[in-house]
């Protein structure tokens, strides 16, 4: 029974262990940014308007097509009224009903429903690029924090590698006081040394949490999600042209890339459709008409006659004969009244009626002249916000290539403070071998070194975005090639 359950025991291990290695995947980038682009709901939201402007474009289509529709009502007339089947009077309450089948078509509209179509297109298109600059923007957002993580996860790995560096150097600071080469207050100043690269190493764990957190924010990843990301080996590639880059090559390229622009133009000629249908007012307008209907009256009777029923005389009426008065009688066969039928009363009453309709606007309280002074205003406000997009993108533009310049210079100056600073603390090192100097004067070394250690570490993750966002204003895909 035991070994049973040990063995149980043992698989449940198994099982729990390989469930969590199963669990830690590595993302790469593209794999993060793949799952963003689903997950995220300014995405879902621009993905609803790229549909919505569909719908209003298939709308504006349908404009063209005929209309068909069908009424009928049932109604009840008290008193005196006139007999909708008969066209007579009736002093009876009578149950009534109708039926009316009505079509219609444009023929001509003034242009609107082509200027419709065309200004639904346009949005449209403005609706894509909007999507696509939100997608363009989640995307630059998930690589920067994803370079956040790189960086942090370098950072720590310098912080702990420094404290296995100082502790190598306690080791070596307590056989020189055991050997009487160096004093006793060496020894304290390695530990808390130690102590303060220790504090480092913690604050460069909380850096990486604080990292993954907002990478996994940005993906709509609950936080307690096992995410480890790739770790590719970071060698930003010099560029040559860099320093010679103009910012007029640079923003004609982004012109044709950058879905904000294209949003603009969109837009702005979609309010240029407004005035031509604001302007279509004033134009008339043709249609073609067409109509069936039919009634029904409870009232509607028929006289059936019996040849078998006597005649009888109907009242005599007074006339006037050759200007004499006297009295006419009329003698009419025999017979009843009966209601007629349902269906035949819509046999008898079916009429249709079709035609042309013209309407000539003469004066309509100046509502479309109203109307074509919005639209223009449209169209100001259209051209406004395209310059505005413009010389934002050209200023965004303009400061991606003097940090990118200025990034390169920065990881240059901090390779050669590093180089200089490992020259120093192993010449430190060596002289502390032999008791020339103190610990103190080692871990001034030390930390200078660290300190340069951390800069070239920043430096080259900082010249790596900015390339990074040089390349996202050339159209070029957000990539971390692998070395």
């Amino acid at each position: 029974m035991k070994k049973k359950s040990f063995t149980s025991l043992i698989v449940l291990i198994v099982s729990l262990l390989a469930a969590r290695v199963q669990a830690q995947e590595v993302w790469s980038l593209q794999r993060c940014i793949g799952y963003a682009l689903e997950q995220n709901l300014t995405i879902k939201q621009s993905q609803a308007s790229v549909k919505t402007a569909q719908l209003s474009e298939s709308q504006a289509k349908a404009s063209r097509l005929p209309n068909l529709s069908f009424s009928a009502n049932v109604g009840e007339q008290l008193g005196a009224t006139v007999d909708p089947t008969t066209s007579q009077f009736a002093f009876s309450n009578i149950t009534t009903n109708s039926l009316s089948l009505n079509a219609g078509v444009p023929v001509y509209s003034g242009g609107r429903i082509n200027q419709s179509i065309k200004q639904a297109q346009f949005d449209e298109k403005a609706a894509s690029a909007d999507l696509a600059q939100a997608t363009n923007t989640l995307a630059l957002q998930v690589a920067t924090a994803y370079l956040n993580i790189l960086l942090n996860k370098e950072q720590l790995e310098n912080t702990q590698n420094q404290v296995a560096l100082s502790r190598r150097q306690l080791s070596n600071t307590l056989k020189l006081i055991d050997a009487g080469n160096l004093p006793l207050a060496d020894r304290y100043n390695v530990e808390a040394q130690i102590a303060r690269e220790e504090q480092a190493v913690i604050t460069a764990e909380n850096n990486l949490e604080l990292s993954y957190l907002n990478l996994k924010q940005l993906m709509q990843l609950e936080p307690d999600f096992d995410l480890q990301v790739e770790q590719p080996e970071i060698n930003p590639e010099d560029v040559e042209n860099l320093t010679a880059m103009k910012l007029s090559t640079v923003f004609e390229t982004a012109k044709t890339t950058q879905p904000s622009l294209q949003a603009a133009e969109y837009r702005l000629r979609s309010s240029e459709k407004g005035v031509d249908i604001a302007k279509a007012g004033y134009l008339p307008t043709v249609s073609l008409f067409g109509n069936m209907s039919a009634f029904y009256s409870s009232s509607n009777k028929t006289f059936n006659v019996d040849p078998n029923a006597p005649l009888v005389e109907g009242t005599p009426s007074p006339v006037v004969v050759g200007g004499f008065p006297t009295t006419i009688s009329f003698v009419q066969p025999g017979g009843s009244f009966e209601n007629v039928s349902y269906f035949d009363q819509l046999d008898r009453t079916q009429g249709q009626s079709f035609g042309l309709q013209l309407n000539v606007p003469i004066y309509q309280n100046g509502n479309v002249r109203l109307a074509v002074e919005r639209a223009k205003l449209g169209v100001l406000s259209a051209q406004l916000q395209q310059n505005q997009a413009q010389q934002q993108l050209k200023n965004d533009i303009q400061t991606a290539l003097a940090s990118a310049r200025n990034a390169k210079k920065q990881l240059e100056a901090s390779q050669k403070t590093y180089d200089a600073a490992q020259l120093a603390y192993t010449n430190m090192e060596k002289r502390h071998a032999i008791g020339a100097v103190n610990a103190l004067d080692l871990n001034t070394a030390k930390n200078n070194m660290d300190v340069a250690a951390n800069n070239r570490t920043q430096a080259r993750y900082d010249y790596l975005f900015r390339l990074k966002i040089l390349e996202f204003y050339l159209g070029k895909p957000l990539l971390i090639d692998q070395k």
